[in-house]
C-alpha cells in the first residue's frame, strides 16, 4: 500500500474496488487488511468467495496467521471459467450461492465490526444482493472487491454480474478503480 494511504481513509466507510481480470483487487484488500493488523485493530471478519486459481484468474485472499481474526471461505467454483455451457455455468453459479449463503450465516452469527469481502461477484451472480447491503450497513467498516471489466463480458451471468456492482458503487462510500 502507497505511504500516502492510511487505515484512517477506509476506518467508518463502505470501500468497493473493482477491476478486470487480474487487475489486483485481491492484493490491494489483503495489503488493506494488513495495515488494519498493523494497526492493532482485531474484529475483523474476511469472506472470501473467490475459487481457486483457474488458467492464473482469481485465488483466495489467505490473511496472516496469529492475528485471531475471523476468516472464512469455502470451495467455490469459477462459473464462466469452469461450465461446458449455458445451462452448467448457472448450475454451478446457484451451487456457489448456496454454499456462500451457509459463510453468510456463519458471519452474522459472530459478526465482527470491521468487513472485508474477497471477489463477492462470485455471490452476486445469483445470489440476494439485499442481504450483503444489510450486512454492510451494519458493519461501521467494509473493503469489498469485486470484477468489474471487460475480460468476461460476454459470459453467461455477466449482465447480472455489472448490474449488481454498479449498484453497490452508487450505494458504498467509495468505489476505487484498478
Amino acid at each position: 500500500m502507497g505511504e500516502h494511504m492510511g487505515v484512517h481513509e477506509f476506518l467508518g466507510r463502505k470501500t468497493l474496488i473493482v477491476g478486470d481480470v487480474n487487475s489486483g483487487k485481491t492484493l490491494y484488500s489483503l495489503q488493506i487488511l494488513k495495515a488494519f493488523l498493523e494497526s492493532g485493530m482485531s474484529d475483523i471478519a474476511v469472506l472470501d468467495f473467490a475459487p481457486a486459481s483457474v488458467s492464473g484468474i482469481g485465488g483466495k485472499m489467505v490473511p496472516p496467521d496469529s492475528h485471531g481474526i475471523l476468516y472464512l471461505t469455502a470451495d467455490i467454483t469459477a462459473p464462466r471459467l469452469t461450465g461446458r455451457d449455458e445451462h452448467e455455468i448457472l448450475n454451478l453459479a446457484r451451487r456457489n450461492a448456496h454454499t456462500i449463503e451457509r459463510l453468510l450465516d456463519t458471519y452474522i452469527d459472530h459478526f465482527k465490526d470491521i468487513l472485508f469481502i474477497n471477489d463477492i461477484t462470485l455471490y452476486l451472480h445469483t445470489g440476494d444482493i439485499k442481504k450483503i447491503l444489510k450486512m454492510i450497513d451494519q458493519s461501521s467498516t467494509t473493503v469489498i472487491n469485486a470484477y468489474y471489466g471487460s475480460t468476461l463480458s460476454n459470459m453467461p451471468l455477466s449482465a447480472k454480474e455489472r448490474i449488481c456492482v454498479e449498484h453497490l458503487m452508487d450505494c458504498l462510500d467509495r468505489v476505487i478503480r484498478l
